[in-house]
């Protein structure tokens, strides 16, 4: 037996040298005869399942760690490989038992609480995976790539400054990721520390120019900044566009039929096809397109699908999930469905998939609703704004051609489980309340400041502010800290964090009387949601498609009166609006019935328009 295990051990060694070399067939081969030899050896059958999971022969290596695992069965690392094999192959739940298994048997194997972690992710346990993550870092503190994805969690979950502290340290071990810089720039943003954020988001895009999504991070920080260049901000897009979605130098042909006037098959793309701000507004184009003259085919990215995403399926005529194909993928897809029209709907947002236009798989492609800028891909040939957001001499900032649509470009959807109107609150409180639930990145220190003024022009008057960031302690003070800095103290300043359902955070607009619109990006979703719970809002027209939405969604509702021109005129406006209480009353009680006849929410009219559009551009595609 003594001899045998000296055979045995002399073959092994053989056998790794092979494994170290890469020499990875012949290195299956020893391990093979070394199993044939000494059908008992664990470790070899171990070692013939990484090499096996190596060449992809999956079963064969889930069938080589099960035998590890059958001659010792506390061999923790074997369980670890099963788990890693399962969750490769979409199988999360099966892996969340083999990982927890490997942690039962080997309390400190740091990687398996990792892998457990991710597992438990895929599967909606955040809770649970940032126990995981926690406890990796605990036993692995100086893991830089443990700390970045606790961070993520961490900033996923609206835990900012933890999330900050966590990328730092990670930083700190490994200055040159890319990813860890990229992931700090997005939770700076979002505790409002612009320029540093911007800082990490270009160090991210020159250490690794290959990574898209960090750069489409960064030109969608640019817009949050309280100067805004639309030159710098064109050339970063053509920029993006240069790198990661260059024009083709053929362009295909296609096999779609140029009859000018036959039915359109017009394809939507985009990871917002669920419980998300672009719902909103795409679902009552979406349900109330002719379908005598257009066939819709929704190509969805959504990450987790929800009710949102089922219902919109139903409007759908066809439906296709692109979240794990490639682009190259997702364009073969498209072109071999024959779409005419192809319309992105995120632009440079979280998830976005413009890069897929850069294959051209449709003949003639338009960029809508998601995203406030142009997306400087030149395979994009039109984009759909209307003539406030982007009046005439805007086109310049544009790689697209501008089509202006008459009236207002959106067209809102209320949330299906809207509250009541409720009453002024100003009535019993006795003071004003203004408010803002906008994206808390908008809230730049210009935006501070301005609404300072007005809190000092309004005697009593309070200010409401909500967004999931506000979670944060860290962030929070950081807000206290600059109303400080103008003299507004901290009773007058009210912050809300997360709240846990949509129907609980429309509600929270019946503590406001006043909503104050951002600047230079004004809110969409939130002015509109304001709007239909009764709250009017005070807007400043900018220079920017991002800063002129509420001026067009105003203008569309019949309350041109809230718009201001200058900061000036903005806090005189919100003033006068605030000191005459029976109009704000008066306006709260009717404001949901004029928001309902409005074109604002007028779905049908909405679908003819962008319909007109569409057949406009395919008859001069035709006609090309």
């Amino acid at each position: 037996m003594a001899k045998n295990n000296i055979l045995t051990r002399a073959k092994r060694k053989q056998a790794d040298m092979l494994f170290k070399a890469n020499r990875l067939h012949e290195a299956k081969e020893a391990y093979g005869r070394i199993c044939q030899i000494d059908k008992g050896d664990a470790e070899s059958w171990f070692m013939l399942g990484i090499i096996n999971g190596n060449l992809k022969n999956a079963v064969e290596a889930m069938a080589c760690f099960n035998k590890a695992i059958e001659l010792r069965s506390d061999y923790a690392l074997a369980h670890y490989n099963i788990g890693n094999l399962l969750y490769v192959q979409g199988k999360p739940e099966a892996a969340v038992k083999a990982f927890r298994e490997a942690v039962r048997l080997d309390p400190h194997y740091a990687s398996a609480h990792g892998n457990l972690g991710y597992a438990l992710l895929t599967l909606g346990r955040d809770d649970e995976a940032l126990s995981c993550f926690r406890e990796q870092v605990r036993l692995n503190p100086e893991n830089a790539d443990a700390l970045t994805n606790l961070g993520n969690l961490l900033q996923r979950d609206g835990h900012l400054g933890e999330a900050v502290s966590y990328y730092r340290k990670a930083l700190r071990l490994n200055p040159a990721s890319a990813k860890t810089h990229d992931n700090l720039g997005n939770a700076l943003c979002k505790q409002g520390q612009y320029a540093e954020a911007v800082t990490h988001l270009r160090q991210a895009v020159q250490l690794n120019p290959g990574d898209a999504k960090a750069y489409s991070n960064l030109l969608l920080t640019l817009h949050y900044l309280p100067e805004q260049n639309p030159e710098i901000n064109f050339a970063e897009h053509k920029r993006w566009a240069s790198v990661h979605a260059r024009p083709m130098a053929v362009l295909p042909s296609y096999a779609n039929s140029r009859d000018p006037e036959r039915r359109l098959r017009v394809g939507y793309v985009s990871s917002d096809l669920r419980t998300h701000s672009v719902a909103y507004f795409f679902e009552p184009l979406l349900a109330n397109h002719e379908r005598r003259m257009i066939e819709t085919i929704c190509y969805s990215a959504a990450p987790r699908p929800d009710a949102t995403t089922e219902r919109l399926r139903r409007q759908a005529e066809q439906w296709r999930d692109i979240s794990s194909v490639t682009d190259e993928q997702a364009a073969d897809m498209i072109r071999s469905d024959q779409i005419d029209i192809l319309v992105d709907l995120a632009g440079h947002t979280a998830g976005s998939r413009v890069a897929i236009f850069a294959h051209k798989p449709a003949p003639v492609q338009v960029t809508y609703l998601g995203y406030p800028d142009t997306t400087g891909v030149s395979a994009i040939d039109y984009r759909l704004a209307d003539e406030l957001t982007d009046p005439v001499g805007q086109d310049v900032f544009y790689t697209e051609k501008l089509i202006r649509l008459a009236g207002c470009f959106l067209c809102y959807q209320p949330h299906v489980e809207c509250p009541v109107v409720a009453p002024l609150p100003a009535l019993e409180k006795g003071y004003v309340t203004f408010g803002s639930f906008n994206n808390l990145a908008k809230i730049n220190p210009k935006v501070v400041a301005l609404w300072a003024e007005l809190l000092q022009d309004v005697q009593g008057a309070r200010l409401l502010i909500k967004n999931s960031s506000l979670t944060d302690p860290g962030t929070r003070e950081h807000y206290h800290a600059l109303f400080e800095q103008h003299g507004i103290s901290r009773e007058r300043i009210e912050f809300l964090g997360r709240i846990p359902t949509q129907a609980e955070h429309l509600a929270l607009y019946g503590r406001m009387d006043i909503a104050l619109d951002t600047f230079p990006y004004n809110g969409t979703t939130t002015t509109c949601e304001a709007l239909w719970m009764g709250v009017p809002v005070v807007t400043l027209v900018g220079r920017t498609h991002a800063g002129r939405v509420g001026l067009s969604l105003l203008t569309s509702v019949g309350l041109e009166e809230w718009i201001a021109e200058s900061p000036r005129q903005y806090i005189s406006l919100a003033a006068d609006m605030a000191g005459d209480v029976q109009k704000l009353v008066a306006l709260r009680a009717g404001l949901r019935r004029q928001m309902t006849d409005s074109p604002l929410c007028d779905g049908p009219a909405f679908a003819r328009k962008v319909e007109y559009a569409y057949r406009q551009i395919w008859r001069g595609f035709c006609a090309s």
